[in-house]
C-alpha cells in the first residue's frame, strides 16, 4: 500500500467516514479536522507509520491543508527517520572493533 492509501484507510477508520469522502485533494477542514482532531490523527499516524512527529502544532495546522499534504509530510518524515537510522547503524559499524 502507498502512503496515501494507508493514510486514507486510517482516516476512514478514525473519522468514521464513507469511503468516497477521503482522497488526496480533500481539505482536512472539510473532514471536520480541528486542532484536537489533528493531534489525534497524528498519534495514529505515528503508530501506523512507526514515526515520530515532532513539530509545532500551529505550524502543522498551517502546513497540512489537505489529505495529500499530510501524506507528503508523512513520506518526508519516514524518509528522514530512515536516513537517521541508517546513519546510526553505519556509525556503530565503524566503531565496532
Amino acid at each position: 500500500m502507498t502512503t496515501i492509501e494507508r493514510l486514507e484507510a486510517l482516516l476512514l477508520r478514525d473519522l468514521q467516514l464513507p469511503s468516497k469522502a477521503v482522497h488526496a485533494e480533500v481539505r482536512l477542514e472539510d473532514l471536520q479536522v480541528d486542532s484536537l482532531r489533528l493531534l489525534e490523527i497524528l498519534f495514529s499516524v505515528e503508530d501506523e507509520f512507526n514515526i515520530t512527529v515532532a513539530a509545532n502544532q500551529a505550524e502543522l495546522k498551517e502546513r497540512l491543508q489537505t489529505v495529500g499534504d499530510l501524506a507528503l509530510f508523512i513520506e518526508a518524515l519516514v524518509d528522514e527517520q530512515q536516513q537517521k537510522t541508517l546513519a546510526r547503524e553505519e556509525t556503530r559499524e565503524e566503531a565496532a572493533p
